[in-house]
């Protein structure tokens, strides 16, 4: 096995210093271009805010069950208040959570338990970090749901293991094909009242946009537009867990294409779940994460890239009956 070091002289150090900005100006402006397209059909493009390969990967594989086994969706998160389950959400970076604006409005003192599938479990495994600053969608707008999209910056970085892994974000504008098989994630309700201590699974069949919208509206027993651009549409009787991820799986790599939005109550039959867009706000995560922190985020992922070289590693209108989705926030 070949090994590598890390040069141990001041002016290899010094040099890597001097390198590190430019590293990180060629990556931001690939990220911010959306560097890479695709040809019609192909699976989407993904970013990989660490190293390729290092996110979106499952320790357990895929079964049909409820609840979820440990270790088999390492990226989900839980967002609480006191010790409270309010929310779901992703760990995207060591110190970076996506969620959704709905879930955050409001609040300041919230936490972060990561690393568990039971929402009431002391288990070594599972490490609880303090939220340092939440940034919710400038043009959020709580009445529609659009823009329903934050990002948490973490008080310290986590270490990754077994239990805690990166999902991987999509790249900017790429669509979902309708009849995709995908999975939404929490601890929220499962039926229309109470709230299940293990993490929950559903499988979600990606509608089109149209098709939603008309479901949407039937349900809802209204005559105006609720899906609109930036938003992603699922099918189960079931939703997932508000600010919760939905993924896909391409290329054996995990995916998150949506964050649980909203839907019309819970339990209904042929009615859709709605989720935000996530590769609709590619360049509006990407932005974020560097100008809260360029030092502390994405430049400690520049200069880990550095090191790791040699090795060769590199969302609804306030209706009656709509609002979040039925895994829904706690309050």
């Amino acid at each position: 096995m070949a090994s590598w070091e890390v040069p141990s002289s001041r002016g290899g150090f010094l040099s890597l210093l001097v390198w590190l900005p430019v590293l990180w100006l060629l990556v931001l402006r690939s990220w911010l271009s959306g560097g890479g397209g695709s040809e019609a059909g192909a699976s989407p493009p993904v970013t990989f805010l660490l190293i390729q390969g290092a996110c979106g990967h499952q320790i357990l594989g895929i079964v049909n069950g409820v609840p979820a086994p440990e270790r088999k969706w390492p990226w989900q998160v839980t967002l609480q208040l006191g010790s409270k389950h309010k929310c779901g959400g992703s760990i995207i970076a060591p110190r970076w959570v996506l969620t959704a604006a709905h879930c955050v409005i409001g609040f300041r003192a919230l936490e972060v338990k990561l690393g568990t599938t039971y929402l009431y479990s002391e288990c070594e495994s599972a490490v609880v970090v303090p939220v340092e600053d939440i940034i919710s969608h400038e043009n959020y707008h709580g009445n529609a749901f659009s823009n329903d999209i934050a990002l948490l910056h973490l008080a310290f970085s986590v270490n990754y293991s077994s239990y805690i892994q990166p999902v991987c974000l999509p790249e900017k504008g790429v669509g979902m094909q309708p009849g995709t098989q995908c999975w939404a994630t929490g601890w929220g309700r499962m039926i229309e009242f109470g709230e299940p201590p293990y993490l929950q699974e559903i499988e979600q069949i990606i509608l089109p946009l149209k098709k939603c919208d008309d479901m949407a509206q039937k349900a809802a027993n209204i005559s105006q537009n609720l899906v609109q651009k930036g938003m992603v549409c699922g099918y189960n009787k079931n939703k997932g867990d508000s600010g919760g991820p939905l993924v896909c799986e391409f290329h054996d790599s995990w995916v998150q294409v949506g964050i649980v939005s909203w839907g019309v109550r819970c339990g209904l039959k042929e009615v859709p779940a709605v989720y935000t867009d996530v590769s609709f706000y590619k360049d509006w995560i990407i932005a974020r994460m560097s100008q809260a922190s360029p030092l502390d985020s994405v430049g400690f992922f520049i200069l880990l890239l550095c090191l790791v070289l040699p090795l060769g590693i590199l969302g609804t209108p306030g209706y009656p009956g709509l609002g979040p989705s039925c895994f829904s926030v706690s309050h």
